[in-house]
């Protein structure tokens, strides 16, 4: 019976340092998802920013030529 008693609270201490564990490692995780999201909204923000750019100037070029082959 004694036996018993210590296997049963053996198994409760080694259940709560596993769920401790998982919890430890869902926060981590948690933790490393916030910072990866907030880091590829920035890089979002910075790819369309860099394509507004990129058109921009494609269209800028465009009417420098277009004008150049105006003048000829």
């Amino acid at each position: 019976l004694l036996r018993n008693r210590v296997s049963a609270q053996q198994a409760r201490e080694r259940k709560k340092a596993y769920l401790s564990d998982l919890e430890t490692r869902v926060n981590d995780l948690e933790k490393k998802n916030s910072e990866l999201k907030e880091k590829l909204s920035t890089l979002q923000n910075e790819n369309q920013m860099l394509r507004q750019i990129l058109k921009n100037t494609t269209a800028s070029r465009r009417g420098t030529n277009g004008g150049a082959n105006n003048a000829e």
